[in-house]
């Protein structure tokens, strides 16, 4: 039997929670020293593994409720969720480039 869209969505909440190792990710941010500014309220602290659960939880329910893109990600404080049908990614990203072939091919580029 096929379970409810809801009960999905709970199941692939949780799942990717249990199965993400926060605990390697607060030792990364404690040996970086990366703090949180604007959310959770506390200024400049790094985030506890409760804080960054709520984080990637609330992270994590927006990517599924987003009914209006196939394939989206939504990111905060080096957390991302993202969705593609119905599989659900939580990562924590420490650094990134982005190369966007419609708009950066058309500009001038520095050489380096």
């Amino acid at each position: 039997m096929k379970p409810k869209p809801d009960e999905m969505k709970m199941r692939a909440i949780g799942r990717t929670l249990l199965d993400f190792s926060f605990e390697k990710v607060h030792a990364a941010v404690t040996a970086m020293g990366w703090t949180l500014n604007t959310w959770p309220a506390q200024q400049g602290n790094i985030p506890t593994i409760e804080e960054m659960k709520a984080i990637a939880r609330d992270l994590l329910e927006k990517a599924w409720d987003d009914e209006d893109a196939p394939n989206c990600e939504y990111s905060h404080g080096g957390l991302r969720a993202s969705r593609v049908n119905t599989c659900l990614t939580l990562q924590f990203v420490i650094e990134e480039s982005y190369f966007v072939g419609a708009i950066d091919a058309c500009e001038d580029q520095p050489s380096g």
